[in-house]
Order: structure tokens, then sequence, then C-alpha cells
């Protein structure tokens, strides 16, 4: 069994210590979250690490509704902070147990290993999270993807980890790093391209 909150903590470490050394050229980088730069992405998981249910609340109410525009309003808050400033409040925060009411805390786990992705991929990087770490989470994303991230209904694939023992669904097949399958059900269609699998293509 994972313990996905100590992975959660070396996760951001591992951010932190990545985002600390980047430029502002890379820092500006429109990252995978539509919107969003890389450093407007690593403001979003400050704010999750430091976040309380009181003190998620207290930001929505501040911010508005519906909670996406609020959860960006603040990202793109700390996004303004410098680099080292967004890496050291990552590390004094990495121990921050925030997840929403109701859900596993592996959609905690999620949350770093998907959006650190989105930072980094689009600078060149990768986080290379541990297949052992992402399988956790497949099975929940798979579950939450539809509403948690807008993903269109799509058609019938057998998704196929080829770094871990984890299979889903059943059609042709669609083929990657457990992450990337991660990445998929989270609606990032720019993982596309690292996909194999006759059933990438239905996926387009």
């Amino acid at each position: 069994m994972v313990d996905v909150w100590a992975r959660v903590s070396g996760y951001r470490l591992e951010l932190a210590d990545r985002v600390e050394v980047l430029d502002s050229t890379e820092l500006d980088t429109q990252s995978w979250c539509e919107g969003w730069r890389v450093r407007d992405v690593i403001g979003h998981l400050v704010h999750l690490a430091e976040a309380t249910q009181r003190t998620m609340v207290g930001a929505i109410a501040r911010n508005g509704l519906p909670p996406d525009r609020a959860l960006s309003v603040v990202a793109q808050q700390l996004g303004q902070l410098s680099g080292s400033e967004l890496a050291d409040r990552l590390r004094r925060a990495r121990s921050g147990r925030f997840h929403v009411v109701g859900t596993p805390a592996s959609v905690a786990l999620g949350e770093v290993l998907v959006h650190a992705e989105d930072a980094l991929r689009p600078i060149g990087q990768t986080l290379a999270a541990s297949p052992d770490d992402v399988v956790p989470v497949l099975g929940i994303y798979r579950r939450v993807g539809r509403i948690a991230f807008h993903r269109r209904r799509s058609p019938k694939v057998c998704l196929r980890a080829d770094d871990a023992d984890w299979t889903a669904g059943q059609g042709p097949d669609v083929k990657g790093q457990a992450i990337d399958l991660l990445l998929l059900l989270a609606n990032r269609r720019q993982v596309l391209a690292s996909l194999t699998g006759e059933g990438v293509s239905l996926l387009g």
C-alpha cells in the first residue's frame, strides 16, 4: 500500500527543488492548464498544500462561485510570487492534508502528480513519478474524470499501463506509462502524442 501523505509530501519537496531554479521565462511559459502559466500552476499547488477546510471555504466565499473560478483567482494571485518564494512556501506546507470532504486522500496525490506534469512538461521536464504511486489514483480518476475534469464521453477503449500491472476498460488498446494514462483521465489532451495503440485514434 502506498503511504499517500508521505508521497504527497515527497513530491511537493521534489517539485519545490525544480521550481526554485526556474528562470522567469520558464515560469511564464503557458502550462498544460488553459489560461495558467507554469507559475500559476505552482501557485495552485501552494494553495492546496496550505489550505484547510475553513480557509478553502473562505477563498471561495471571497472570490465567488463556481469553485473553479475561485481557485483560478487564488492560483494567479500566488503565481505573482517569485520562483524561490513559491518553492519555499511549497516546502513549508509539504505536510498539508487538505482534500475535498468525502474524497479519498489519493485525490490529493493525484493533484500533485497531474499538476506537476502540467507545469513541467511544457518546459521539457517531468517529475518521473513512480508507477506504484500513480496506480492507486488511476481508478479514482477513471470514475470521477467526466465530472472533475469536464472530460467528454469517450469511445470504449482498454487503458493499459506498460510500466505497471494495471488495465481498465474494454475495446482497442490505449497504452502508455501510468502517469500518461492519469493525465489522459484528467483530460490533458496534450498527452495523446505519448500514447500508443489502436484506440488512440478514437480519442483524438
